[in-house]
């Protein structure tokens, strides 16, 4: 992974900043900030299942945490994390639904590493009421989210911000999570909270912690991801942020497990934004140093950095602390709850009917009684082999608590939301020599990697169809009939299965695919079940056995242009993985 390094000097004059502070010291203070972000249960360094381990988790910040301040002084660090903590693991699956008497282990080791602040992130909402309502009460550092507003006091449902002091320098740090939770998790699991976008609310609490706390650094801590700065984009606003929001020292952004140390100007200024990856890949840092003079600090130089965790040694004291829990997690994650009778792998999926999704969409169809199924590659790349299978094992095949919906649909409006899907999927094939699917080159490592998030590559089953590559976007699908022959109408309306982030609003495809506005979504639905990999643990209960089955209800044409293309895409992106 790349290492990026920045130092540049800034003076800052109080008529740019507005940040002046309260009198201190005149001299040179340094004070270093890390943040994780994107954790994901990230917590243990183990697989459970076998003697292998993680390259990274945080039992490695632990170790260079603990560096840090030894070197610098407690007095000098400050750690933070920027959210999505509690989903995505069975270490916190556990603690979340299992033993949700115990302290959770989110909470022991946050408060074990002296973390100073703490972002709610949109997974962290997807835990439900019971298991962050419980945090908050367990946490030592602050959760903070100040555009997740009560609706019925009408103030912040979790703390807005929180100031930290080292040596005298008061650093405020301005929590705020993603606005579009609402657009993708059910109402149940965020009931009494409405979320506010982060401009203009950010605005307006600089304005007032400047007046109130007047504090020497502002940070704004954003679970959102970087997206542009010249266009706001509600759900990745950071650098737009950094550009437009005036008297904000440091934004740090999370969400889209990006790596990136830079600056962005406003006006006279330069905003720094850092991200640190996810699942304690790397830290976020910088070493802010600012002068004082006469009581006021006149000049900030920062030095930032993301480091990255691989090759840092699991802290042994950590490991130590946290072992009880560790062998608890374990003993659950490999309790064997059935047998899967084929190899699945997500690899497939990206190229055709695969046994991996269409044994999702078999499942979605068996307990919705729908007519069509919507589902996506939720992991980009899993391989699960034939045999016994586990929890573990369970998590890899159906990685989020997405309950199961019913919708309905009109027959145009399934079509349209298939061409949105594959519009971002699949390019425009003009040849046997282009690219199949939608990638390109991305990131440090020279390989190829999706221009899209894959868990929005939608399919379908219950329908016969099939997806011209030749041909420009909305105009690639053929819907041929239903899947028992039947006739498709595209003014008919059927009952369509997805998940709940789907049927929220989660990707976009039902309102900029489908055209249906998203005030009408939550009228469109028919069902609301459990979550599905719950559908997939009692199938395996009632059976003890799942055979995962290609449906090859849809393929990409013209199959003769396509096949040395979906060759050649497949080593592109997954040769020597």
């Amino acid at each position: 992974m790349r290492r990026y390094f920045f130092h540049i000097i800034i003076i800052l004059f109080v008529s740019l900043t507005g940040c002046t502070g309260e009198k201190i010291k005149d001299g040179t203070y340094s004070i270093e900030i890390y943040a994780t972000n994107d954790l994901h249960g990230r917590i243990f360094d183990s697989l459970y299942t076998d003697t292998t381990t993680h390259a990274f988790s945080l039992s490695s910040v632990s170790t260079y945490i603990n560096g840090a301040r030894e070197r610098a002084g407690e007095g000098s660090v400050v750690l933070l994390d920027i959210g999505d903590h509690l989903q995505g693991d069975n270490s916190v699956f556990y603690y979340n639904y299992v033993d949700t008497k115990s302290e959770h282990i989110f909470s022991k080791v946050a408060n074990y590493l002296k973390y100073d602040a703490v972002v709610v992130g949109n997974h962290d909402i997807e835990a439900g009421h019971p298991v962050y309502d419980k945090i908050v009460k367990e946490l030592n550092p602050p959760y903070l989210a100040a555009n997740a507003t009560d609706v019925k006091t009408g103030k912040p449902y979790f703390e807005p911000y929180t100031i930290i002091v080292r040596q005298g320098i008061k650093i405020a740090v301005i929590g705020m999570t993603n606005p579009n939770i609402s657009k993708w998790l059910s109402q149940q699991l965020w009931s009494g909270m409405r979320f506010e976008e982060i401009i203009p609310l950010v605005d307006n609490l600089v304005v007032n912690i400047q007046r109130k706390e007047k504090p020497h650094l502002i940070i704004a801590a954003l679970h959102a991801g970087l997206g542009d700065e010249n266009s706001y984009q509600m759900e990745d606003p950071a650098r737009y942020v950094a550009k437009n929001v005036k008297g904000i020292d440091i934004v740090m952004a999370a969400h889209d497990h990006k790596t990136v140390a830079e600056f962005v100007k406003n006006g006279q200024d330069s905003v720094l934004v850092l991200e640190g990856g996810s699942r304690a890949s790397s830290l976020s840092f910088v070493k802010v140093n600012l002068k004082v003079e006469d009581g006021k600090v006149v000049s900030k130089r920062y030095e930032p950095q993301t480091i990255p965790m691989k090759g840092v040694a699991a802290d042994i004291e950590y490991t130590n602390k946290f072992h009880k829990e560790f062998f608890a997690v374990k003993k659950f994650t490999i309790t064997v709850v059935g047998r899967l009778e084929n190899t699945v792998t997500s690899r497939d999926s990206y190229f055709g009917s695969s046994e991996y999704i269409d044994m999702i969409h078999t499942i979605q169809l068996e307990k919705s009684n729908a007519d069509i199924s919507f589902a996506a590659p939720l992991s980009l790349d899993i391989t699960i082999p034939a045999g016994e299978l586990n929890y573990q094992d369970l998590l890899n095949l159906y990685p989020f608590e997405n309950q199961l919906y019913v919708i309905e649909m009109t027959g145009k409006e399934i079509k349209d939301y298939l061409e949105y899907s594959y519009s971002k999927w699949i390019n425009q094939m003009k040849s046997a020599d282009d690219h199949l699917l939608n990638i390109e080159i991305r990131g440090d490592d020279g390989r190829y990697r999706f221009k899209n998030m894959n868990f929005n590559f939608d399919s379908a089953a219950g329908i016969i169809y099939e997806v011209d590559v030749q041909k420009e976007d909305g105009e690639r699908i053929t819907i041929k009939s239903m899947s028992n022959g039947m006739e498709f109408n595209p003014e008919s309306k059927y009952k369509v299965a997805l998940s709940s982030y789907r049927a929220n609003g989660g990707g976009d495809i039902l309102e900029q695919g489908a055209k249906i506005p998203r005030s009408e979504l939550d009228g469109r639905v028919i069902s609301r079940s459990t979550d599905i990999r719950g559908l997939i643990y009692d199938k395996l209960k009632q059976n003890g056995t799942i055979k995962a089955t290609k449906l090859n209800q849809w393929k990409f044409v013209p199959e003769k242009f396509v096949k040395r293309a979906a060759v050649r895409d497949y080593n592109l992106l997954f040769k020597d993985r």
